[in-house]
C-alpha cells in the first residue's frame, strides 16, 4: 500500500483567530505509507532531508539493522531521522508482558540503539523523554475504552502501558540519528 501527500503551503491562525493559508513554494513535503521492509519506488528512487516515523519501529527491534539500512539508503548525508519508540530501561526488570501486548519480539535499550545507528551509517543526534506524555495518554484511553465500550486494545493493554513506563522498565523517546 502506498499513500502520497504532497503540499507546497502552511497555514497559521492569525490574531483574529482565522485560519490563514500561505503559499510557500520552497516547502515541499512527501508522505509515503509503506512497509520499511518494501518501501516503493516512489521513496527508493530519491533521497531526502528528514525521515519521520511515529510509534513503529519498537515492533521490529529484532530487525532494526534491515530497518536502519532501508532508511540510511534514502537519507541524504547529513539528513536526519526523527522517531518515537519504546526503548529498555531496565535490565532486571520483567517486560515479558508488556513485549508479549505489544507484540515485541524484542526491546532495544537507548544504547543498543545508538550501536545500531553507527553500524547504519547513522549517529545518535538527541532525543526526548516522553514518558509523562505517553502515560497520560494511555491513562485516557484506558477510560476512553472502558467508558464508551470501544473494541479493540483493552482497558488492560492501556494500564500495562502506562505502568510499565512509570515504573521506569521502558521509557518513551523521541530519538534522532543524523545521517554521517
Amino acid at each position: 500500500m502506498e499513500a502520497v501527500v504532497s503540499t507546497q503551503s502552511t497555514g497559521a491562525i492569525n490574531a483574529a483567530g482565522v485560519y490563514k493559508r500561505e503559499k510557500k513554494p520552497d516547502l515541499k513535503a512527501q508522505f509515503f505509507a509503506a512497509s520499511y521492509f518494501d518501501l516503493p519506488g516512489a521513496v527508493l528512487n530519491q533521497s531526502f532531508s528528514h525521515v519521520m516515523m511515529q510509534t513503529s519501529m519498537f515492533y521490529a527491534h529484532h530487525r532494526i539493522d534491515e530497518i536502519l539500512g532501508s532508511i540510511s539508503k534514502v537519507l541524504r548525508p547529513g539528513g536526519i531521522l526523527v522517531t518515537t519508540d519504546f526503548v529498555r530501561v531496565s535490565d532486571t526488570a520483567d517486560i515479558s508482558e508488556f513485549m508479549t501486548m505489544n507484540s515485541m519480539p524484542a526491546i532495544l535499550s537507548l544504547d543498543e540503539m545508538k550501536a545500531a545507528f553507527l553500524r547504519n551509517g547513522m549517529e545518535y543526534c538527541g532525543g526526548e523523554n516522553l514518558d509523562e506524555h505517553c502515560m497520560k495518554c494511555n491513562a485516557m484511553k484506558a477510560e476512553k475504552v472502558e467508558k464508551e465500550k470501544i473494541v479493540g486494545p483493552s482497558v488492560a493493554f492501556f494500564n500495562l502501558r502506562e505502568n510499565t513506563v512509570k515504573e521506569k522498565s521502558v521509557s518513551f523517546q523521541i530519538i534522532m540519528a543524523k545521517k554521517l
